[in-house]
């Protein structure tokens, strides 16, 4: 969604209207009139429903000359998207608009009403109606929760259930530092698509720097923060160069999961985010699948461990997974994602994707 879009949606959302009822109709008829934002009106006056210039607008705009429809004619030119929301009303106040406010309650009855004042056009309160459904979804916030994201390893000492760094790239990039590469980015890519979409997200990293944290501390912080989901970052790495692929792990039910189904969901759905960014930037990127920690080489990875994630007895469970996201001892995923000119942007690609997929998926459950 558009920058001005999302701005005008949140300030639309949390403006101190008497009637909130007609917040959506007012908001799919700015839709219609500014062309979802994208009109000059908007983006130059914030003037999202081509109102016209009057005196009595003086306390919300100033008056602006401005060419619209073949033809120039004084238009308003709001200070801030608040100023237009107040002044949309204020216009409405006006005689030609008087009893308006008998469908305060009734948003078709209130566009029939003032639609055939505010413009000749045939149709119009239909038109602006078949956007009433758009503007509602738009309107209603989406509240994802938190979710806390663990760039595995750090530091240089070993600790409890981390250690400080294990696989080692080809050109001789350490798995700490590129996990801690990618958590930052990941980091980003999930709340600026929030953002876009008018999401309310909380993102927390387990660590920002170059430190190790112990496996139950770093799990800990999932539930200290009530979060719905917590990921682990990690690469692999292989004393044989030509393994590679991708793979993501769950906690087994026969490790005591506390709820083993939507842990494996969230472990798929990060899973796919992960091979369908990894695919635009190489096509020859191996899905080694999502699977139960019972596969893993510990067979039962702390970090995921439910009473470490505060899980036990907690009426919501939060989520989690450990992604391996490829083999850095790979010359090929080195480049692409450790030492080549492209690695960051690479990077960036393959955590937009599992930010993608990681919102899709907790804004289903």
């Amino acid at each position: 969604m558009d920058d001005l879009l999302t701005r005008l949606v949140a300030a639309t959302r949390t403006h101190p209207l008497p009637h909130p009822a007609l917040k959506a109709i007012a908001l799919a008829q700015w839709l219609l009139e500014s062309g979802r934002a994208t009109s000059a009106l908007a983006r130059e006056y914030l003037n999202f429903g081509g109102l016209k210039w009057r005196a009595e607008m003086a306390p919300f705009a100033t008056g602006a000359d401005h060419v619209a429809h073949d033809r120039r004619d004084g238009y308003c030119r709001f200070l801030s998207i608040a100023a237009f929301i107040a002044g949309y009303w204020a216009f409405l106040g006006r005689r030609p608009y008087a009893g308006w406010e008998r469908f305060a309650d009734d948003p078709a009855g209130f566009i029939r009403f003032i639609a055939p004042i505010y413009t000749p056009t045939a149709g119009y309160a239909d038109r602006v109606l078949a956007l009433l459904p758009e503007a509602e979804r738009l309107l209603r916030q989406t509240d994802l929760g938190t979710i806390v994201l663990d760039p595995g390893h750090g530091g240089t000492a070993n600790l409890p259930g981390s250690s400080a760094n294990n696989a080692i790239s080809a050109s001789g990039v350490t798995e700490k530092a590129l996990t801690l590469a990618f958590g930052l980015t990941l980091r980003d890519s999930l709340l600026d698509q929030a953002r876009a979409a008018g999401e309310r997200l909380t993102v927390l990293l387990t660590r920002d720097t170059d430190v190790n944290l112990a496996g139950e501390a770093r799990a800990g912080l999932a539930g200290k923060a009530g979060g719905r989901a917590f990921l682990s970052l990690h690469f692999n790495g292989s004393g044989n160069q030509t393994v590679r692929g991708t793979e993501t792990f769950w906690r087994a039910a026969e490790n005591g999961n506390v709820n083993p189904a939507p842990d494996i969901a969230f472990a798929q759905a990060v899973q796919g985010g992960l091979i369908a960014g990894w695919r635009v930037i190489d096509p020859a990127a191996r899905d080694r699948g999502a699977k139960p920690d019972t596969q893993s080489g510990p067979r039962a990875l702390g970090v995921l461990n439910d009473r470490a994630l505060g899980n036990v007895g907690r009426a919501r469970p939060a989520v989690a997974a450990l992604a391996e996201i490829e083999f850095i001892t790979h010359p090929g995923v080195d480049r692409l994602i450790a030492s080549g000119t492209a690695a960051s942007a690479n990077r960036a690609t393959i955590a937009a994707s599992l930010a993608s997929a990681i919102r899709r998926q907790l804004d289903g459950v």
